[in-house]
């Protein structure tokens, strides 16, 4: 028991070091690929691979990280609960936007997956690819993906949807708040949701709220499509 205690204190300290120097990196470099989250994962991996630990041991002993990190989507519902109203009336057009968006998100993993002959391993990693982090984990773990390398994917996703996102949308004349948040949220969750927010307080509601509808709609689909998936591949003879 203590020493679980101790091992859960000093991921806490591995994580906040790691994230501070990536803080510090990309604000003296600027680049966009030197992310704060991204360089903070790649260290946190350096640590482990270092010192030959297993990265399981960091998984098991970061319970604190973790429900912080479920707090911290959680807490958009404040947002959304400010915005209520608004987007109420505009319910079942989010609704059928984001399921959309969920299963585009599927299809695509899929589409490009399976003729560059990845197997299904390496499908179940990526296909949550367009849902926060907790909720991809869980996916990925559930059906034989590699949670670390899902993780990584959708951190990544999560920056490039957040730096080409209000490019893209800016070219298609979208400028609707609530359209814009949506976008940002469903296609790169909560770094995009956390962009949106500098745009006003509608647009990280928006955005919120897509990262729970994505959520909930990719926790529905993946178990209806990966079934389908081991067919193509068995087909095509992958």
């Amino acid at each position: 028991m203590k020493s679980a205690i101790i091992l859960e204190v000093l991921f806490i300290v591995l994580t906040l070091a790691a994230y501070l120097a990536g803080r510090f990196i990309y604000k003296r470099t600027g680049f966009v690929w030197l992310h704060s989250v991204v360089v903070a994962t790649l260290l946190v991996i350096l640590f482990f691979s270092l010192t030959k630990l297993d990265l399981k041991l960091y998984e098991q002993n970061t319970r604190v990280i973790k429900y912080l990190l479920n707090l911290s989507v959680v807490a958009f519902g404040y947002l959304l609960h400010k915005n209520y109203e608004f987007i109420k009336k505009r319910g079942w057009a989010i609704i059928l936007a984001n399921f959309a968006g969920s299963l585009s998100a599927i299809i695509c993993v899929a589409a490009v997956a399976i003729p560059l002959g990845a197997d299904m391993e390496l499908i179940t990693t990526i296909l949550p690819k367009s849902v926060t982090t907790p909720i991809a984990i869980v996916i990925s773990e559930q059906y034989g993906g590699v949670i670390y390398f899902t993780a990584v994917i959708v951190i990544l996703s999560g920056i490039f949807g957040a730096i080409t996102g209000p490019w893209i949308l800016r070219k298609a004349g979208i400028k609707a708040p609530l359209s814009y948040g949506l976008s940002l949220g469903a296609a790169a969750h909560g770094i995009g949701t956390a962009k949106a927010l500098e745009a006003g307080v509608l647009q990280g509601a928006a955005g919120g709220l897509a990262i729970a509808l994505m959520g909930l709609f990719t926790s529905f689909l993946i178990p209806l499509a990966i079934p389908l998936i081991k067919i193509i591949i068995f087909k095509t003879g992958g």
